[in-house]
């Protein structure tokens, strides 16, 4: 065990228990347990699992099963819960349904499951026709394979009865989010089979060619991923309602093993929206995607892909996004965006699906990529032949870091000054339902999109003043939450007893939507609940008028 681990660990098992949040629970798994088989427990949904804090070797839950409404909880009690294995996994999930294993157990600490290390497998494994699984707060570092492994093999037991072929078994509903993956020897997240066109097994000593299952709703987010060998994070066979976004990955592919190697890779089957994510300093492509169509890639900020693999040599090639072909859709297209790409090794995006109907490239920021030597203007957008079909808008093109103005590049902070050549230079993306940048923030800010993954927020640009009369008297101090789905809560602090207020909704261009509110005020904190879930996702201002005194507020509506 490495130092900050074994740090980290014995202070956070020697806290007081009065420190650990108060769980229900209704089984409690002892260190010495290895194996909990929810059958033979007798858990039913709603049931909460409590995992007992200290070292161990490894845990697998086997025929546990909650319901979409009311799923089992499997949960860190009272400290952290740290895996050193000598096995196959860490953690496994054996035939388990509706199932979320969080280690929030203990509020004072980010991961309450730590997977210190596993000698030859992986960190988590859910298979053997697992599904509708939700993993958050979990730590896994020192595994050979990947560190969370989502799929089940079609024969699993190799028995010839394959159970999780696709006419038999489709996985539901994996999400991952929240989770810390460093030093992984693999993949960093292996989520469904990769292939999607069928693959060969062995039954009774012939060759049996079967088609893997399916995956139909997948979230990754807001994980951090560092340090890993192959594919960061890499989702296949998931046809529809998938979603990658929020995750930070640091120093993918360092194995330099060829065809595993990407931040995001999007495989054969696949139709995904890939977002909100930075990517950096990896040896692999930022961003592979081999989807069916359909898939749309924005709001990412890709830092240096490929920089460091094998720099000399010019046939081994990564690019910041790389668009190949497993299977495309008939008439589908895909939908690149807002993305900012920064010093590639070879291509800002390279384009290579020739059955895609049509590739939209609009509004990305493309700076320095190193191709341009040998292929000029080609190195920004490069497309295999001339029968690719390209639509291309609003992109901003240049050698010149200085020439974009960045808030400070040697910090890598990419966002955007008010005087860059990307402010209000995009074409409007509200048609693919974009109303935020990679920060969440509000997008338009001002009259017209920014180009680039960071929607300026300088509030000298704005057309419509936020606070733009003024009052003395009164003013909206907070509306939460931000962004909001439904229910919006409104803060208004006023000096005096005020008889009469009106506040309208408008669209962020200006235009009035309608009044929501007519009436008084108390002195002091006023606190208005107003449901706002008729609105279309996108920026609007709050508009507190009193007598001739005009301010307003800015807020974002946002589904998931």
């Amino acid at each position: 065990m490495n130092i900050r681990l074994l740090i980290i660990s014995i202070s956070l098992l020697i806290l007081p228990a009065a420190q650990a949040q108060k769980l229900q629970c209704t089984f409690e798994v002892d260190g010495d347990i290895n194996l909990f088989n929810g059958s033979d427990q007798g858990v039913n949904p709603g049931d909460i699992i409590c995992v007992k804090p200290g070292y161990r070797n490894f845990i697998q839950f086997r025929n546990v099963h909650g319901t979409q409404s009311n799923p089992v909880r499997i949960v860190n009690k009272e400290g952290v819960v740290i895996i050193n294995s000598d096995g196959s996994y860490g953690i496994k999930f054996y035939n388990c349904s509706h199932i979320v294993f969080s280690g929030s157990g203990f509020e004072t600490v980010p991961y309450g499951f730590i997977i210190a290390s596993v000698e030859n497998g992986a960190g988590m494994s859910i298979d053997n026709l697992s599904t509708n699984v939700e993993i958050e707060k979990v730590e896994i570092s020192n595994v050979p394979i990947a560190g969370i492994y989502a799929k089940t093999e079609p024969d699993p037991e190799g028995n010839c009865t394959f159970p999780a072929v696709r006419e038999r078994f489709t996985m539901y509903d994996v999400s991952i989010h929240d989770c810390y993956l460093h030093d992984i020897s693999n993949e960093g997240f292996y989520i469904g089979s990769s292939k999607y066109l069928g693959q060969t097994v062995q039954c009774n000593g012939e060759d049996t060619t079967v088609l893997p299952h399916l995956i139909e709703g997948v979230r990754v987010y807001n994980n951090v991923l560092e340090n890993i060998g192959w594919d960061a994070i890499q989702v296949s066979s998931a046809i529809s309602d998938c979603k990658i976004y929020g995750n930070l990955i640091i120093g993918d592919s360092y194995a330099e093993e060829i065809y595993q190697m990407s931040g995001i890779l999007i495989g054969g089957g696949s139709q995904c929206d890939c977002y909100n994510n930075i990517i950096k300093n990896g040896k692999g492509d930022g961003i592979d995607l081999l989807g069916m169509g359909g898939d749309r890639i924005y709001n990412n900020l890709i830092i240096e892909a490929g920089r460091t693999y094998q720099p000399n040599d010019s046939i081994k090639q990564k690019h910041g996004i790389w668009v190949g072909d497993i299977e495309t859709k008939p008439d589908q297209n895909y939908y690149i965006y807002n993305n900012t790409i920064i010093n590639p090794k070879t291509y800002g995006i390279k384009l290579s699906n020739t059955n895609i109907a049509a590739n939209y490239i609009q509004n990305n920021i493309i700076l320095d990529p190193g191709g341009f030597s040998s292929a000029g203007n080609e190195a920004y957008i490069n497309l295999l032949n001339s029968g690719i079909n390209m639509l291309e808008n609003n992109n901003l093109k240049t050698l010149d870091l200085n020439s974009v103005r960045f808030v400070n590049p040697s910090l890598q902070n990419f966002d955007l000054k008010a005087q860059s050549p990307a402010v209000n230079a995009g074409i409007d993306m509200q048609w693919q339902e974009l109303f935020v940048d990679i920060e969440n923030r509000p997008r338009p800010f001002d009259k017209d999109f920014d180009i680039g993954a960071y929607e300026c927020q300088d509030s000298s640009l704005l057309s419509i003043q936020e606070n733009y009369s003024g009052s003395s008297k009164l003013n909206i101090s907070n509306c939460y939450p931000s962004p909001f789905n439904k229910l919006l809560s409104i803060e208004i602090q006023s000096k005096d007893f005020v008889k009469q207020v009106e506040i309208n909704l408008l669209h962020s261009s200006g235009k009035y939507i309608r009044k929501i509110y007519s009436g008084a005020l108390q002195a002091g904190k006023n606190i208005l609940h107003f449901d706002l879930g008729y609105l279309n996702h996108g920026a609007y201002i709050l508009e507190l008028r009193h007598e001739s005194n005009v301010t307003g507020k800015r807020i974002i509506k946002q589904g998931e």
